[in-house]
C-alpha cells in the first residue's frame, strides 16, 4: 500500500482503523528499547516512551518521514504544558497512564513494548472498535493528537498532503470530483 492510500484512509481519522504498508512491517520486528531521540521536558521517562510507542505505531515510517521523526511526540508534550491548564495537564498525563496500563496489563496476550507494529497496530484497532469505552475515548484523543500534529508539521503538509505554496488559489468550487482525480487531500 502507497503512503498515499495509507494517508487517505487515516484522513477518515478519528474513526478509522488503522493501516500500515507493509514495508514497515519489515523495519519493525524487534521489541523497542526505552531510548527516545527527543528530550522530554515534561513528561517523566515512561511517558515519554509511551508517547513515542503510540506515535510511531500510529503513523510509522515509510517512503515519507513518521510522526517520530517530524517530532510528533516532542511537539504534543510542548502544546500540552503549553496550553492547556492544570487540571487538563494532569488528565492527559492520567489517560496516558491508563492507556499504557491497559495495553501492557496480563489480560493482553503480550505486552504492547514486547510486540512488533503489526501486533501494536492490531492491539489499538481493537481499543479504536471499543471507542464507546473510556479507554476507546482515551485512545481516540492520543490518536487526533499525533494526526493533528503530523499534518501541521512541514512534511504532513507538504508532502503527504496536496500543497500549493502560500499563494494558494483554490477556484471554483466543484463538489463532484473524484478523488482519484485531484490526487491528494489539499493543506491550506
Amino acid at each position: 500500500m502507497k503512503r498515499r492510500e495509507a494517508f487517505k484512509n487515516l484522513s477518515l481519522f478519528v474513526y478509522g482503523t488503522l493501516t500500515i504498508p507493509a514495508s514497515s512491517l519489515l523495519n519493525s520486528c524487534s521489541p523497542s528499547s526505552k531510548k527516545i531521540d527527543w528530550s522530554a521536558k515534561y513528561l517523566n521517562e515512561d511517558e515519554a516512551f509511551f508517547l513515542n510507542e503510540v506515535s510511531n505505531t500510529i503513523i510509522p515510517n515509510t517512503e515519507f518521514p513518521g510522526a517520530i521523526a517530524v517530532g510528533v511526540p516532542k511537539e504534543i508534550e510542548d502544546y500540552v504544558f503549553n496550553v492547556f491548564e492544570d487540571d487538563k495537564i494532569e488528565n492527559f498525563r492520567d489517560d496516558l497512564k491508563k492507556l499504557d496500563e491497559y495495553l501492557n496489563s496480563n489480560n493482553l496476550p503480550k505486552s504492547f513494548y514486547d510486540s512488533n507494529i503489526k501486533e501494536k497496530t492490531d492491539m489499538l484497532n481493537s481499543i479504536q472498535i471499543e471507542s464507546e469505552s473510556e479507554i476507546g475515548n482515551i485512545y481516540l484523543k492520543i490518536k487526533s493528537s499525533v494526526a493533528t500534529s503530523y499534518f501541521k508539521s512541514e512534511i504532513g503538509a507538504t508532502q503527504v498532503l496536496k500543497y500549493n505554496g502560500p499563494s494558494v488559489v483554490l477556484g471554483q468550487y466543484k463538489g463532484c470530483v473524484p478523488f482519484s482525480k485531484v490526487g491528494k487531500t489539499w493543506a491550506i
